[in-house]
């Protein structure tokens, strides 16, 4: 059996195929992507005989409808859910062959009510039901979202070994795969907890509901093909729910004029954690500042020399959540840039761009 994890901007989507009958499954494919993906197949010599989404998104745009349009393949979804194209509808426990190998859907709601987990010989792919590490899990307070429903659906792991893998749909750290024995002890979900302390502790997690989300929803419902269909903020992590779990350190907010001023009084570095395309882009980028994706801040944290830090993105999200992960890591003195670069330049303060083509 192949297994692979293929990752655009914090998302995952899972290649599973046979090497005896090269047929393919795609699990949690983006519409975005689906050129790349497709390409990539070819070049393997697969054929996509199954398309699965393991929950209705609300962040991204799926790639099912388009991929079922285009190649012919099945698309998998659990039998509750509410998206129109969806040809196969699977119910806990059903099997699916793929060559030698076995797809078992596990119905796990909570994050969404149609949330499946496929289990596959020595791995897990958990979909928002489980991230890794700090993540959590998917949010609990989007539409469908149930907090008892996921404490009763997480005590469908005590059936697996300690050393599976685990492989989620979304990791904002640059990572693909972990076990489960390293996510429970890592993982805030599987703490031991009684489920009233459960929900208690969720409850602390709310956050205010992102309009655009549901229009999503409805998209990936409808079955969209253009991946135009929503207009999705570049800011992330908007699914994961533990980025910053409570009793996180405070972290200072500079604003525009007074990072300006710290930055010119000296010995202050701006680490930069947006995208490539982002940090050349129109908004331009703070003169001297020090570009780290956040999905590789976890990895390369040892390139950021010792003093005072601010983190910067595009407004201000990312950023947060990048301070945050450097305080929980050790550094003293780190802060974020409050409205980010959208609120840099509205300033009027001086960027640099990159040199035109």
């Amino acid at each position: 059996m192949i297994l692979e994890t293929w990752s655009s901007d914090g998302c995952r989507t899972h290649l599973v195929a046979s090497e005896r009958t090269r047929e393919a499954a795609l699990v949690d494919p983006l519409l975005a992507q689906i050129d790349a993906d497709l390409a990539r197949l070819r070049e393997r010599g697969l054929t996509l005989r199954w398309v699965v989404d393991t929950h209705t998104h609300a962040d991204h745009l799926s790639a099912g409808a388009a991929l079922l349009a285009r190649t012919g393949a099945g698309y998998v979804m659990h039998e509750s859910t509410r998206a129109l194209r969806a040809t196969r509808r699977v119910a806990d426990g059903e099997e699916l062959g793929l060559g030698e190998a076995v797809l078992r859907f596990l119905h796990v709601p909570g994050h969404t009510s149609d949330s499946l987990m496929v289990a596959l010989p020595g791995a897990l792919l958990t979909g928002d039901f489980l991230f890794l590490g700090r993540e959590g899990a998917g949010r609990l307070d989007l539409p469908g979202g149930d907090v008892g429903a996921h404490y009763e659906s997480l005590r469908r792991l005590d059936a697996f070994a300690a050393g599976v893998e685990v492989r989620p749909a979304h990791d904002y750290r640059g990572r693909a795969v972990s076990t489960l024995h390293d996510e429970r002890a890592a993982n805030p979900v599987l703490r031991p907890r009684a489920r009233d302390e459960y929900l208690r502790w969720w409850e602390s997690l709310r956050r205010a509901p992102e309009a655009w989300m549901d229009d999503v929803v409805a998209a990936n419902a409808a079955g969209a093909v253009d991946p135009r269909a929503v207009e999705i903020p570049r800011e992330r992590p908007t699914c994961s729910a533990c980025a910053a779990p409570a009793g996180d350190p405070a972290l200072r907010e500079l604003t525009p004029r007074e990072l300006a001023a710290r930055l010119k009084a000296g010995g202050l570095l701006v680490v930069d954690v947006r995208e490539p395309d982002e940090y050349d882009g129109e908004l331009g980028r703070i003169v001297g500042s020090r570009p780290i994706p956040l999905g590789q801040l976890a990895r390369r944290a040892s390139e950021i020399p010792a003093g005072p830090v601010v983190a910067v993105c595009r407004s201000g999200a990312r950023s947060a959540r990048a301070a945050a992960e450097l305080a929980r890591a050790g550094r003293g003195d780190v802060g974020s840039l409050a409205g980010g670069m959208l609120a840099w330049n509205e300033a009027g303060l001086p960027v640099e761009r990159a040199a035109r083509r």
